[in-house]
């Protein structure tokens, strides 16, 4: 296949062609002043092999048409300069006239044939690198630039000077992708056209190609195509994606809503009714009772409001984290502190030794809050949840470990998602907890994860990095400080 840009013929780049040339222009007077100083040794027979040899050297170089001037430019120098009478185109023995005669057809022939298959084969590398350069772009797909990048390819492989990709837009032309000195917004800028739909066209500038050529830009601009609708598809498909996970967090906070988030505002309603019934009077054993379960029935409605907070910050990516280095046993006792019959409940073991943790202790101790507050729900009567935290492989790791039914393997991912309680199980709180969890701990560059619990039961295991050392003249200032 011929490169675009060039005449059919034209196979060959410039610069071989040139080479040829310049092979046959210098060499030819060189081969001849050699030769013209050993013609007493040499006979007319070898003087027209070499000429021969240079023929074929040329044609190898740069195809047929250098390779038929050298080998006519052969003939008429062996006839001048060694065929008697010399200095004359006129042939005085008839042997050297057939000799000089049959070297100009063999010439030309061999000649012919040797420049025939140099433009093959040129052909057939160039055919192979268009392949390859274009294939190489097809199945780079998959990217936001993917058709800008194809089209600039096929300028390249082609040699245009532009080219662009237009769709039909209304009365109109819209220009899809394009590639070159500037952008051809509709088919009459351009030099030619490929059609590769009735709505879209390759508009090319200044490039001459085969049927062959064209052919294969047809392919591909059908390649450009399919791949804008299957990104264009997939867009949508996401977008759907994104309306039906949207539509299912909308109904499950509506439910959440109307019956988690209910519950305890009912509950604090009745309590604070009852004491002010003005026909019955209370003991005050009974009024601390309903004082009582109103706290914590709006401690239970402010930890889940702060829930679904921290739910709508980790979705939108808004929450902030402050490091500092701070002893774990700390953090813990604050998470502690405002949860509910912890003391009876939660065994607490985190060493003194422990080193401390490079972390944000306020979005640390909602996590924890949040998983000990979980591991109690789920925990039989009468069992603890055990807190217990030690150094593994240079990290910290914290373990909230419950003695309740446990988590299935197959849904230990499906419970770090909003609105999860295995499976709408009957349970506390609205299923915000351990994804809130994840989350916060996550956006630290912590980690939580779950691990088989010995006896049965659910242990969360929360992987801290601890600070670094503190060089000498840290410890210095901060002892200034102090």
């Amino acid at each position: 296949m011929p490169l675009a840009g060039q005449p059919a013929g034209e196979a060959l780049s410039r610069q071989r062609t040139a080479s040829a040339w310049a092979v046959a222009i210098l060499g030819l007077p060189l081969l001849t002043w050699l030769l013209d100083g050993l013609s007493d040794r040499l006979g007319l027979h070898n003087v027209l092999l070499l000429y021969l040899l240079t023929a074929v050297v040329v044609g190898v170089i740069g195809g047929v048409l250098p390779a038929v001037v050298t080998a006519l430019a052969g003939f008429l120098l062996a006839n001048w300069f060694f065929t008697e009478p010399i200095h004359t185109l006129m042939v005085a023995d008839s042997d050297h006239l057939v000799s000089i005669f049959v070297f100009l057809v063999v010439a030309l022939a061999v000649g012919l044939l040797v420049g025939l298959s140099t433009r093959r084969s040129a052909e057939a590398n160039r055919a192979r690198a268009q392949a390859e350069a274009l294939a190489m772009s097809v199945s780079g797909g998959g990217s936001g630039t993917y058709e800008h990048d194809l089209v600039a390819r096929i300028r390249e492989v082609f040699s245009l000077t532009a080219v662009s990709l237009l769709r039909r837009d209304g009365g109109g032309w819209r220009t899809l992708a394009w590639s070159g000195d500037r952008e051809l917004s509709t088919p009459d800028e351009g030099t030619e056209t490929i059609e590769s739909s009735t709505e879209a066209v390759l508009v090319l500038l200044d490039g001459r190609l085969t049927p062959d050529d064209r052919m294969v830009l047809r392919a591909f601009a059908a390649q450009i195509l399919s791949a804008m609708e299957r990104e264009e598809l997939e867009r949508e498909a996401q977008a759907a994606e994104a309306i039906v996970a949207t539509d299912r967090l909308r109904t499950a906070l509506l439910d959440a809503v109307s019956h988690d988030l209910r519950t305890p505002l009912a509950t604090i309603k009745a309590s604070l009714t009852s004491l002010l019934e003005t026909g019955v009077e209370w003991s005050p054993t009974e009024t601390r009772l309903f004082l009582q379960e109103a706290v914590d029935q709006a401690e239970r409605l402010n930890r889940m409001v702060g829930r679904l907070l921290d739910a709508g910050r980790l979705q939108a990516g808004a929450i902030n984290v402050f490091f500092r280095s701070v002893g774990l046993d700390e953090v813990v006792s604050s998470a502690l502190s405002g949860l509910a019959h912890v003391s009876e409940r939660v065994s607490v073991d985190i060493p003194e030794s422990l080193d401390p943790v490079q972390t944000d202790p306020d979005l640390l101790e909602r996590a924890v809050a949040n998983l000990v507050e979980n591991a109690m729900t789920w925990s039989r009567p009468g069992k603890t949840v055990d807190v217990a935290a030690a150094e593994e492989a240079g990290r910290v790791k914290l373990r909230i470990i419950d003695r309740g039914p446990g988590i299935p393997l197959a849904d230990r991912d499906l419970v770090f998602q909003p609105f999860q309680r295995l499976g709408q199980q009957v349970g506390k709180g609205v299923g915000l907890g351990l994804a809130v969890s994840r989350g916060l701990l996550e956006a630290m560059g912590n980690s939580l994860s779950i691990e088989d619990t010995a006896g049965g039961g659910t242990t969360m295991v929360i992987e801290l990095k601890t600070s670094p050392a503190e060089t000498p003249a840290e410890l210095s200032q901060k002892a200034r400080r102090g």
